[in-house]
C-alpha cells in the first residue's frame, strides 16, 4: 500500500494515558540516540531515529503526517512501519486491557 493510498482520518481507538506516555518518552529517548548515533560510532543513527518517530507515530497525527510524506519515496518502507504500527496498536491494547 503506497502512503498516498491511505486515507487521513483511519480511525484508531485512541491508547491508554500511560501507554501515551511511555510512548512518549520512549520516541523522543530513542530520537536524541540517533542523533548521538549520527555523530557515534557503533550506533545506527537514522534507523534509530526512524524508530522513534515511529512510535511517536502511535500517538501523534502530525508525526505520522510527516513520515508518510518523509517516506512516500520508498513504498516498502512504508509497509513495514505501518506493519510495525498496527502490531504495536494491538499489542499495546492488549496489554491495557488486560491490566483493567
Amino acid at each position: 500500500m503506497r502512503p498516498d493510498d491511505r486515507p487521513d482520518d483511519r480511525p484508531h481507538r485512541p491508547l491508554p494515558f500511560r501507554a501515551r506516555v511511555a510512548i512518549f518518552i520512549l520516541g523522543w529517548l530513542l530520537i536524541l540516540i540517533g542523533i548521538a548515533g549520527l555523530v557515534l560510532p557503533g550506533i545506527q543513527g537514522i534507523a534509530t531515529i526512524l524508530v522513534g518517530a515511529a512510535l511517536l507515530s502511535l500517538d501523534n497525527e502530525l508525526v505520522y503526517r510527516g513520515l508518510r510524506r518523509l517516506l512516500a519515496r520508498w513504498p516498502k518502507a512504508w509497509e513495514r512501519l505501518e506493519g510495525f504500527r498496527e502490531k504495536a496498536q494491538e499489542r499495546i491494547h492488549r496489554m491495557f486491557h488486560r491490566e483493567g
